[in-house]
């Protein structure tokens, strides 16, 4: 969750999850090192799962190892854009250090199985012990399935070495598919089955419990979890149908379950510990760990796309891109943009001291409660030679939601050079001149002699033209080209409209009349292309997160202290 954390306000992953080998590669060996946790309190108070125990933690030393060699080796590179290689190792040596751990350590568990103490009789299906070990089967088969669908080109390199190489018999998910979904239609019943049994398991006894004690404490708790849950589901607009109404389904089942193990896990806590909290460790963080679930599935299935097209400029993404032009908007340099709720500007940019970096700062107003803020998420192209936008996000964090926003495509340098020339119109003062998006009028021209300032004699002169653009997206602009006359030759400033990609020069005034130099080019105009999200409670996230970290520390300051005082006994 830190990893998560780090990526939703570093990376432009477009949230902070997104099932990248990366990040697979990070969390499979904590579901598995969890599992283990759980089965090893299942030993410590029945005698049983120590088989278990060991092979769940010996599994996650493995799966570190493992994931290592696949966001390491490169096998991956074709699946991922944040699979690493080059790093001075090979990937035979990656795999000769997996094999160098993997097969003696399962050598050793396999000789030694028997040799393990275990307890033949099986537990009752009324016992806590019982719904753990399920709780953490759950948890290893949750690891083995991503672990897996991360892993098939790797299954595709052996597989090659019996039906010829570059044979694909399985179709790896490349990060330009849906990849998110492939997961997230399996990961949302373990969500379902984990939020059940979180819920209830506290409230059972170890070895056996009486289904009379079980409605009496649990009946509560579970009619205020119904109702909850049923209110947000009716009010909360959860309605995310983008994959049928099966998957909605199984969304809504999903925080009905996550809700459950927020309330019955409190009223554990209150009623079943009496508000103990320096022995509620294990309750604190399934507690955390529902409103880590209620987080995720808000935020994800509820995730507003708000950057809708409204500038009628459209951006070629190209053919493996996942970003869709019609929910990316681009903002033209200082031209108020319409974005839903909001106007969004493009105000400046800004260059980093040290690095070839770019921050853009965008000027957000609320249409509704006059609410203004500015976002500068950065970019930059081809660093360090590779071809492409590297871009990093900003977000406006509010209590009940985040404007989530990162640049999608910026004008390549090296491809928007200006070769345009200027074009000479000769014109009398209050004549109009006319470009492809719109006219001008010259209003005015004034001269000035005398200039002050460095480099300037007093026989040196000046002309401003005052011009009037009327474009046709019916903005108003003026501008002020100056011409200096320094000692009889001639300087030209001219004056841009970047919106119009309007660039106009007084060449020559002449009584009253002027002439003009008129340009038009695309290079002129400054533009960023830019995807927005609002994330709802998200914070219940970071929250649900805290939490449960809180309760690890309060389960192990509680373990040393009964390990300390076992000590003083002896």
């Amino acid at each position: 969750m830190m990893g998560a954390a780090w990526a939703y306000e570093s990376l432009n992953f477009g949230g902070y999850w997104a099932w990248d080998p990366v990040e697979n590669a990070s969390l499979v060996p904590w579901l598995v090192l969890v599992a283990g946790i759980h089965t090893m309190l299942i030993y410590k108070h029945t005698g049983h799962s120590l088989r278990s125990t060991f092979l769940f933690i010996l599994l996650s030393l493995l799966l570190v190892l493992y994931s290592t060699y696949l966001t390491r080796s490169g096998d991956l590179q074709e699946t991922s854009v944040h699979a690493f290689t080059g790093e001075g190792i090979t990937k035979w040596h990656l795999r000769a250090f997996v094999l160098a751990f993997l097969l003696p350590s399962l050598v050793l568990y396999i000789k030694r199985f028997k040799l393990l103490p275990h307890i033949a009789k099986e537990e009752e299906t009324s016992s806590r012990e019982f719904w753990m070990f399920i709780g953490s089967l759950v948890l290893f088969l949750s690891a083995v399935t991503i672990i897996c669908m991360t892993s098939l080109p790797v299954f595709n390199k052996i597989a090659g070495l019996f039906v010829g190489r570059g044979t694909e018999v399985f179709k790896p998910l490349a990060f330009s598919e849906d990849t998110v979904f492939a997961y997230n239609r399996i990961q949302i019943f373990v969500a379902i089955i984990l939020g059940i049994l979180t819920a209830f398991t506290q409230f059972l006894k170890y070895k056996n419990t009486s289904s009379k004690f079980v409605w009496r404490n649990l009946l509560w708790p579970t009619l205020a979890s119904v109702v909850i849950a049923s209110l947000i589901l009716a009010f909360g607009g959860i309605n995310y149908n983008t994959y049928g109404i099966g998957y909605l389904g199984a969304i809504w089942l999903a925080i009905v379950s996550s809700v459950y193990a927020v309330i019955a896990n409190s009223a554990y806590i209150w009623v079943g510990l009496n508000g103990k909290l320096k022995v509620s460790g294990g309750s604190i963080s399934h507690l955390g760990f529902g409103l880590m679930l209620v987080g995720i599935l808000i935020s994800s299935s509820k995730k507003e796309t708000i950057s809708f097209n409204t500038s009628g400029i459209f951006i070629n993404f190209g053919k493996d891109s996942k970003e869709k032009p019609g929910e990316n908007l681009t903002l033209v340099k200082g031209l108020r943009t319409d974005m839903g709720k909001y106007w969004v500007t493009y105000e400046k940019d800004s260059a980093h001291p040290k690095k070839p970096l770019w921050y853009y700062h965008l000027k957000f107003e609320n249409k509704e409660n006059n609410e203004v803020f500015v976002l500068k998420p950065n970019a930059f192209i081809n660093y360090k030679g590779n071809e492409g936008l590297m871009a990093n996000p900003d977000a406006k964090h509010h209590l009940g939601y985040d404007v989530f926003t990162y640049i999608t495509s910026l004008p390549d340098p090296n491809k928007t050079k200006d070769t345009s020339t200027f074009k000479t119109e000769t014109v009398n003062i209050g004549d109009t001149l006319f470009y492809s998006k719109g006219f001008a009028v010259v209003e005015n021209v004034s001269s000035r002699d005398n200039i002050p300032g460095a480099g300037m004699s007093p026989t040196d002169s000046a002309s401003i033209a005052t011009i009037k653009v009327f474009a046709k997206s019916e903005s108003i602009y003026t501008v002020d080209p100056l011409l200096i006359n320094k000692g009889g030759n001639l300087m030209s400033f001219p004056d841009t409209i970047a919106a119009e990609g309007l660039v106009l020069q007084l060449q020559k005034v002449q009584g009253n009349k002027v002439e003009v130099g008129v340009k038009e080019s695309d290079s002129v105009m400054q533009y960023l292309t830019l995807k927005a999200y609002k994330f709802p409670m998200i914070n219940l996230l970071w929250l649900g997160t805290i939490i449960m970290v809180a309760g690890f520390a309060v389960s192990t300051v509680r373990r040393v202290q009964l390990n300390r005082n076992k000590l003083q006994k002896i």
